[in-house]
């Protein structure tokens, strides 16, 4: 493949800003780089033809502060953004940087910034210039590690962050080649990032191997592009299959205890999509980030596979089956405490956003044992309500349990609220109902696919 057979630039943007069902304010995320700065250019130069009124640009560059000079990269792109007139701001990831793993934790705060910008300065959507040599890099890396499986859907072209801004990927098709000759063809230079010619990092040796311009490598290319589009599609397609499981299937109590009957069990054991729903919901009331390791989801099957009426724990969540069906929730184990400062808020056990509207420090714990069990439903038995409460928060002033004018909960579903792709939304939003959460954003954008829209699904009865 080659820049020849892709649109070109002015012809990629222009559709990306007809896709927006409304006018919007766009964070665009430059680092100096040709990627971002062809991204921000082409941007520039469509809104100033007049063809899309309403639209406005915000520029921001994360400085990393990984390298002595990268201040003066942030202060290049503040400089060329006032010379076109682009509103741009820096932000700079401070404090101690990771010994190991700095490439992911540097996206977590470039994210976390970028998002912080967005909701200061209003702006509806975050744009990236990943690319299609992303793309397939990062394909390369993750074949590496599976041959087959949700990930080799790659980059998404959407993803919302921190559960508040999407951020938008409108060259994802189009080659590196193609926005570096659009921005020599506009006389426009920019900066390169020695950390690309970095073979200590994974994607950097990809990508230069990558490069010798091989018949095999353009093969590989184009063969690599019908693998994306496969896979992007079945993962949409599992993300609804799991949403309707969930919705027709799944009851959740008080956001603690979930209840599947037990007819459902030999479609879980026997759907794909469905048992992938399953594990994002045990993450879900496990405060976990991640589905079960391989290994503790066989043994969740094995033990569904069974008949036995019993118990077991996987993924700090209990497996409780009883003739009135399957219920899962937090194993009373390793809850730790969290104090709270005054008009802050925390995350708990990965499972609870809570908020201390008071003057005074509170602390939020395990309610441990239960005085008059809170979980209250005729199709749950009494030991497993009590066993499922004692997992739930308890929010205590000093000693004594606080007011509840003096603090608010919130249900957190930790597989997406800090990263949701739009191939999960479907999914997702199933469980935002079944948890009582709000739905997440809507998409400002048409993908050309139902899950571009927001897709709320609420169970049965609710």
């Amino acid at each position: 493949m080659n820049g020849r057979n892709s649109p070109g630039i002015d012809a990629t943007i222009a559709h990306f800003l007809k896709s927006f069902h409304k006018p919007a304010r766009l964070l665009v995320a430059v680092s100096g780089g040709g990627d971002s700065v062809g991204l921000l250019l082409a941007l520039d130069e469509a809104l100033k033809t007049g063809r899309f009124s309403g639209f406005s640009l915000l520029a921001c560059t994360v400085d990393h502060a990984l390298r002595a000079n990268s201040a003066d990269e942030a202060d290049w792109v503040a400089a060329l953004c006032a010379r076109r007139g682009i509103s741009h701001l820096s932000r700079r990831w401070d404090g101690p940087k990771p010994a190991a793993g700095i490439q992911a934790q540097a996206r977590n705060e470039r994210y976390a910034l970028l998002s912080e910008v967005a909701r200061d300065r209003h702006a509806d959507a975050i744009l990236t210039a990943h690319n299609r040599d992303d793309q397939f890099e990062t394909i390369a890396m993750r074949k590496e590690r599976r041959s087959e499986g949700a990930g080799l859907a790659g980059i998404a072209p959407a993803t919302l962050v921190f559960g508040s801004t999407w951020v938008l990927r409108p060259f994802l098709d189009v080659p590196r080649a193609d926005i570096r000759a659009y921005l020599q063809a506009i006389g426009q230079d920019w900066l390169e990032d020695p950390s690309n010619r970095n073979r200590t990092f994974e994607r950097v040796r990809v990508r230069l191997d990558g490069r010798d311009g091989s018949d095999a490598v353009m093969s590989a290319a184009t063969e690599m592009a019908a693998d994306v589009a496969r896979a992007s599609e079945l993962r949409m397609q599992a993300s609804r299959q799991g949403a309707a499981f969930l919705s027709g299937q799944v009851r959740v109590y008080e956001a603690a205890l979930a209840r599947l009957p037990a007819s459902a069990v030999p479609t879980l054991l026997g759907g794909q999509p469905e048992w992938r729903a399953l594990l994002a919901l045990v993450a879900v009331l496990g405060g976990r980030e991640h589905h079960l390791d391989k290994h503790a989801a066989e043994r969740l099957r094995l033990f569904l596979e069974s008949t036995r009426l019993s118990r077991m724990t996987a993924g700090r969540v209990v497996f409780d089956r009883r003739r009135e069906g399957l219920f899962l929730y937090r194993e009373h184990r390793g809850v730790a405490p969290v104090t709270i400062a005054p008009l802050d808020w925390a995350i708990w056990d990965g499972r609870w956003r809570v908020y201390n509207r008071s003057s005074s420090d509170l602390t939020v714990q395990a309610a441990a044992e239960v005085q008059g069990c809170s979980i209250a439903a005729g199709d749950v038995p009494s030991g497993v309500a009590r066993r499922a409460a004692r997992s739930r928060p308890l929010v205590l002033a000093g000693d004594a349990r606080a007011e509840a004018d003096l603090f608010s909960l919130e249900p957190v579903l930790s597989p997406y609220d800090r990263y949701l792709p739009v191939f999960d939304l479907r999914l997702a939003q199933a469980l935002a109902a079944l948890f009582a959460r709000a739905p997440y954003p809507a998409l400002p954008v048409r993908l050309g696919c139902d899950d571009s829209r927001r897709g709320d699904i609420r169970p049965d009865g609710a």
